[in-house]
């Protein structure tokens, strides 16, 4: 019966009541779309690089199929866009067959994707089909692509002509577990989506308060009718988990009318990256049952405990004990994380060989300065607030700081989730960040190939297999027996951006940038001037000027490829990177700012939110201001600062802790610290002042909140 009553009462109580139900409905079902959506990103990324597993195929992958075949994968490009070139020739009747693939194409066959068959279609031959020799017969389906631009080709040979190419592997199976997704990135893409659900949760709790001071006389009222507590409870859970239920089935449609959008909007993964097919975007069934189960039982468990006071004593609800204030020991982690960072690092500095032993020391600090920037939120907001009446001149800044030093947790509360996201991506930042991989280079050039050069790096070829290409104004690198390079400097400079006299070991020493020159990152650490009789070593890389365009770029790289289809051919338009670990850095750091981004974003709903409620509890006392003489623009003003206090002061906090470590770190190393940048900087304030932006949503509502009947009728 209690639960009909409270049913009733949602329907029953005016305007205001089904004012709460939509807000609820609304509030929830957007919590819902955000939850589902990031459970399903880990989802999206593990799925993108599992259907690309297959081209990491090698002779050590586990057999797959009963008879074997050759294979050789390369890699190559064209203008900047990654291309996948795969070699293939059976040696048996059922050899291993790649994913989105019913056969392994035959010797004249040639199986692309959509998207290189549209690139194929689009341009000329001589730029990029003659080096896919062939006939078109078949389309790799979705489950061989790693996105839907992904440009990949799977070409057929007889195994006499794909050994005569050379570099061809013996197969007997097909690669199913990618090296792509790390165990450091998976853990990272789970502490991102850890991240992304707490402020979630704590918008939905905030929406399910939404007009909790209403609610609570409302229900006292019934308590001293003769209602009991445990009535009084289910009425409560009734009016607000109906709302969460309802919110709930839209949040669901919304996720599922939301997945098709993100897929052909949303793109990540950097130089390899691309657009999402929509089933990436896929809740696994456990985790869509927690959720569409546990939303509403969180949203119902928020209203029910803050009924605690009714619970306890009707009669006293008008009688609100004081809080008492947030202790300053919340302040001991923050203190004891960044007193144990300085200690490190003077000690460390001094002593490197105590360095081995200090893996254990550092994560305590690190977890100290974590959960310090958490719980010292309401002891800052208060200080913060203090401060403002003690400085503040004006009306609307003592009014804003009363307001939060009444109720410091209340005002952080719609925060809290921020300090764990700035806190993590400005460490990242520091560490792996673009000031990081600036600060350790450590020679004046970065071997980057000039604009208009084409690199042909052969690894050791004879030099008839490249004659076609060996003429003009071609500089030719040979390799050294034993190790090393031989070309004249002077001549490689006007292919490389490279400075003369070289300096010993190169190789070892220039840290590879984006469009680095293959050549030279492998060198061996050795480059040395020609001498008598190299002409006759085997080529090691070839560097060819060309007018600059896309076209003619195009043209040496499909004839190199033609010439030796396992050679890496490079431009200065061509992106990659050194190793998977060190692109799995850069998507690491873009992760976090996109994680960061978000949570603000959220918080800056949950004060929206939280500007409503105050709004509608607090609706009396601001008519009575705005009667009295305060005008509706310091009205909104007060309102602001109570949003934006918070809000900023634990953002720039958040960032300063997480700063702490990398600077250690830079310390220690007797490095210069490296700075996230103006981008970074540029990126904080703009998702800080965004969130403030999503608040000024709610600020028109002061108007209608404060006009005089609140005062007459009220």
């Amino acid at each position: 019966m209690s639960v009909l009553l409270g049913l009733r009462m949602t329907y029953a109580a005016g305007r205001g009541s089904l004012l709460r139900l939509v807000l609820t409905a609304v509030g929830v079902g957007a919590g819902v779309v955000l939850l589902l959506l990031v459970l399903s990103g880990q989802s999206a990324l593990q799925g993108r690089v599992e259907r690309s597993a297959w081209q990491d195929t090698e002779a050590s992958t586990e057999a797959t199929a009963p008879d074997p075949a050759l294979w050789l994968a390369v890699s190559d490009h064209y203008a900047g866009r990654p291309l996948h070139r795969v070699h293939v020739a059976a040696l048996g009747a059922r050899p291993p067959i790649p994913p989105g693939l019913d056969r392994l194409p035959a010797a004249g066959e040639v199986a692309v994707s959509p998207a290189m068959r549209d690139l194929l279609a689009a341009t000329p031959a001589d730029q990029l089909g003659d080096r896919i020799p062939g006939r078109v017969t078949m389309t790799i389906g979705d489950a061989g692509l790693r996105h839907p631009d992904h440009l990949v080709a799977v070409i057929g040979h007889t195994p006499e002509e794909l050994r005569r190419l050379g570099g061809a592997q013996v197969v007997n199976g097909i690669e199913t577990q990618s090296l792509d997704l790390t165990d450091f990135l998976r853990f990272t893409l789970v502490v991102a989506a850890i991240l992304m659900l707490f402020p979630i949760l704590i918008f939905m709790i905030m929406v399910a308060r939404i007009s909790a001071a209403r609610r609570v006389q409302r229900l006292t009222a019934m308590r001293m009718a003769g209602a009991t507590r445990m009535q009084t409870a289910a009425m409560a859970a009734a009016e607000t988990g109906f709302g969460a239920v309802v919110g709930t089935a839209g949040g669901l449609l919304g996720y599922l009318a939301a997945r098709p959008i993100l897929a052909g909007i949303v793109e990540y993964g950097g130089y390899q990256g691309g657009r999402f097919f929509a089933d990436d975007f896929t809740v696994p069934a456990a985790q869509l049952v927690v959720v569409l189960v546990g939303v509403p039982l969180v949203a119902t468990a928020a209203t029910v405990l803050s009924l605690r006071r009714v619970r306890i004593t009707p009669q006293g609800i008008g009688a609100r004990a004081p809080q008492p204030p947030p202790s300053a020991w919340r302040t001991l982690p923050v203190v004891a994380g960044v007193a144990g960072f300085a200690v490190d690092a003077v000690v460390l500095r001094n002593q490197p060989d105590l360095r081995a032993d200090t893996g254990w020391p550092i994560n305590v600090l690190l977890l100290c300065s974590l959960v310090g920037a958490v719980v010292i939120g309401p002891r800052l907001c208060l200080l913060i607030s203090r401060a403002m009446i003690r400085y503040g001149r004006r009306v609307t800044t003592l009014i804003a700081a009363r307001r939060i030093a009444a109720d410091p947790r209340g005002a952080y509360r719609a925060v809290s989730g921020v300090p764990l996201a700035v806190f993590v991506t400005t460490l990242l930042a520091g560490l792996f960040g673009t000031g990081a991989m600036e600060a350790t280079r450590q020679v004046p050039f970065d071997a980057a190939l000039r604009p208009g050069v084409v690199e042909v790096y052969a690894g050791g070829q004879p030099a008839s297999a490249l004659a076609p290409l060996m003429s003009g104004q071609v500089v030719v690198a040979r390799t050294v027996p034993g190790g090393g390079v031989s070309v004249s400097c002077a001549e490689l400079a006007k292919m490389v951006q490279v400075t003369c006299p070289l300096p010993p070991g190169l190789g070892d020493h220039v840290q590879m940038p984006d469009t680095a020159a293959m050549g030279i990152w492998a060198t061996g650490g050795k480059l040395v001037e020609p001498r008598p009789g190299s002409g006759t070593l085997p080529v090691h890389s070839l560097y060819l000027p060309t007018d600059g365009t896309v076209a003619g770029q195009e043209r040496v790289r499909t004839q190199a490829a033609s010439l030796l289809p396992r050679a890496i051919v490079s431009t200065d338009r061509d992106v990659f990177r050194q190793t998977v670990e060190f692109d799995a850095l850069f998507d690491i750091e873009a992760v976090m700012r996109v994680v960061t981004l978000f949570v603000l974003l959220v918080a800056g709903c949950s004060l929206t939110i939280s500007l409503i409620g105050g709004l509608t509890e607090r609706r009396r006392p601001f008519a009575l201001l705005r009667a009295t003489g305060v005008s509706l623009g310091e009205l909104r003003r007060i309102a602001l600062l109570e949003t934006a206090v918070p809000l900023v002061f634990t953002v720039l906090l958040s960032a300063a802790l997480g700063a702490v470590p990398a600077a250690a770190y830079s310390i220690i190393l007797a490095m210069p610290y490296p700075a996230p940048g103006w981008d970074f900087a540029a990126f904080l304030g703009g998702g800080t002042l965004a969130a403030l932006a999503t608040t000024m949503l709610a600020l028109p509502l002061i108007d209608h909140a404060t006009r005089h009947d609140a005062v007459r009728f009220e």
